[in-house]
């Protein structure tokens, strides 16, 4: 649906419609819980996967895995699949289960204020619309604000720059034949790069820092395939426990050495399709494994075979109005300036002005770095959820989004049915959670290292990544946890 101009009440709002908002929006309807508003920012559904275009981009968890357990029978035509391919999927699941009517589309919300005597959430979108909701639920995650370089000389660059973040609608001919620059080399630029290497007249892709890349199955599912997954459930249930055997591997245990040689070898066998030495010991990770976001792809290292493809490893100092310029004093000549440099990853549902009790704002509750209880709620904002939150990210998406919904809706629950007027988590709990959390954090020796910088606030704290397992932490949320809250009920009318 599109956005509503003036007023709305409901008793739960939830901010984005990716798949954590579409995950809630159907559970909350199947716990009964009918009236829910999903404002999304955008104009489609799908979160990240609406908004990021670039060519190549898809997804690194396995179709099987990246799928709702209550959604399995989606035909994938793959076993990664393309960004369309998830936004397709994602309206399938919006239609399949009943909730488009709950979403409102072009509707930014911009701020949400507590109001502790009427026990609601106020908030005000980009249009000036207001909406009030007892329970709020942010699910827009962690990819929301790119990261402008801060090179100089970039705002004189004479030709267009392009963040893979704005990428104009899938479109490849504003790059044919002309002079490309790609800045970074990490999950963007490792699907980027190869989509673009054929149509550009040369590509010169500068690297700061060298990542680990695991090969990746691209090709499509034969008919056989295809056929054997309508009409045997159980084979995409197969392939579901071996993506997520095969995720925890990846991210469990991540200092055990023999673990790490052997998945150590299977990268280094990928960058052996560089032929050429020079670059592939440039190419070649320097961090620990583990200290970095493990990237897939079986092309990138491939694009640098071309002869019209340059690896640029001389850190940048400056940008000219016609070039790229770098420490060794070369003046490397481009038409076109492509931004693959990532996400301000650490802010969370801080990108939205959101003020709780006493009016203490979340941006500065975080000054330090970002935190939860669960991952999930923060003392001093009552009846407030988050999905994909702090110290959340590890193992598929998809899983984690379903083990937080059913948590909160659960909470949710719970609040509406026994007229609470406020719900909010106790601060010694979350400073327990927090040490504990923090201590298992720094335990992994692999993040003590400097490696995907995203991990952190810039205080330096672990703000994104979880030291436990999917099930690990699944089971955690399963515990009875009522008194972890303080609870207030409404007073009688």
């Amino acid at each position: 649906m599109g956005a509503d101009n003036g007023e709305a009440d409901a008793d739960v709002i939830v901010i984005g419609a990716g798949p954590g908002g579409i995950c809630t929006a159907i559970q909350l309807r199947q716990a009964g819980i009918d009236d829910v508003l999903v404002l999304e920012r955008s104009s489609g559904v799908g979160g990240t996967w609406f908004n990021n275009r670039y060519p190549g981009l898809a997804c690194d968890v396995s179709t099987d895995l990246y799928s709702f357990s209550f959604f399995l029978d989606h035909e994938w035509v793959r076993p990664f699949a393309t960004r369309a391919e998830i936004v397709e999927y994602m309206e399938a699941a919006v239609d399949r289960f009943g909730v488009r009517d709950t979403i409102r589309l072009d509707t930014h919300v911009v701020s949400a204020r507590w109001d502790d005597d009427a026990g609601r959430w106020n908030l005000v979108d980009a249009g000036g619309g207001r909406w009030t909701a007892r329970v709020l639920v942010g699910a827009v995650g962690m990819f929301n604000e790119f990261v402008p370089p801060a090179i100089p000389g970039l705002d004189t660059f004479a030709g267009p720059v392009t963040h893979t973040a704005e990428w104009p609608d899938d479109e490849l001919g504003f790059l044919v034949g002309r002079r490309v620059s790609v800045i970074g080399t990490a999950a963007s630029a490792t699907q980027v790069v190869p989509a673009i290497a054929p149509h550009a007249g040369h590509l010169s892709v500068f690297q700061r820092t060298s990542n680990w890349v695991f090969p990746k199955e691209h090709g499509l599912y034969t008919e056989q395939q295809r056929r054997d997954r309508r009409e045997d459930r159980s084979v995409i249930e197969a392939g579901r426990a071996k993506a997520a055997r095969e995720l925890d591997d990846l991210f469990a245990d991540l200092d055990n050495e023999a673990k790490t040689a052997e998945q150590s070898a299977v990268a280094l066998g990928n960058l052996e399709a560089v032929r050429d030495p020079a670059i592939r010991e440039a190419l070649r990770p320097t961090a620990r494994l583990g200290a970095q976001r493990p990237l897939l792809s079986s092309e990138f290292y491939d694009a640098f075979n071309r002869a019209d493809v340059t690896l640029v490893t001389s850190p940048i100092v400056e940008v000219t109005p016609t070039a790229v310029r770098t420490a060794d004093g070369v003046d490397h000549p481009t038409d076109h300036i492509v931004l693959a440099t990532g996400y301000l990853a650490h802010k969370f549902l801080s990108v939205v002005d959101v003020a709780g009790r006493d009016g203490v704002a979340l941006r500065d509750k975080w000054a330090d770095g970002a935190y939860a209880y669960l991952g999930m709620t923060v003392e001093d904002f009552p009846n407030l959820f988050m999905l994909y939150g702090p110290n959340t990210n590890g193992g598929s998406i998809i899983d984690k989004l379903e083990t937080q919904t059913r948590y909160i809706v659960g909470k949710t629950t719970y609040l509406l049915k026994n007229d609470v007027h406020a719900l909010e988590v106790r601060p010694e709990i979350v400073t327990g959670y927090n040490a504990q959390l923090q201590a298992d954090i720094g335990a992994v020796r692999a993040w003590q290292v400097e490696g995907s910088r995203y991990y952190r606030a810039p205080s330096g704290r672990v703000v994104t990544q979880c030291p436990y397992t999917v099930v690990e932490y699944d089971r955690m949320t399963r515990v009875d946890d009522l008194d972890a809250y303080a609870v207030t009920f409404a007073e009688p009318s």
